[in-house]
């Protein structure tokens, strides 16, 4: 069972970081664009609903179709894009639009 999702127009949320912790039964924000932070931690990877620019800093990975998925058509992010972004990009980033994060306990 996936998070649920408090629905608010993502574009009248505040710019920024809106982490969440799925295992305090802590509800996803409608941001703008998704994000979560490599395993190595030098990068995050970036989805958005909209292309971002593509430089040094963002990479553009895929666009996201039916077969991405499991629950095919029913998933919010098909046609989205994903992005591997740099720290220094992601600062940027978050300075221009609301970015939901999940994150886990340790």
């Amino acid at each position: 069972m996936g998070a649920k999702v408090l629905e608010f127009p993502a574009d009248r949320i505040a710019k920024g970081i809106h982490a969440y912790y799925p295992e305090l039964n802590e509800h996803k924000v409608n941001c703008q664009l998704t994000a979560s932070l490599s395993h190595n931690g030098n990068h995050y990877f970036v989805d958005s609903p909209e292309e971002l620019p593509v430089g040094r800093s963002i990479k553009f990975i895929k666009r996201y179709t039916v077969d991405s998925f499991t629950n095919r058509e029913k998933n919010p992010k098909v046609g989205w894009y994903s992005y591997k972004v740099t720290e220094n990009a992601f600062e940027k980033l978050k300075l221009q639009y609301s970015i939901s994060s999940e994150r886990h306990l340790d």
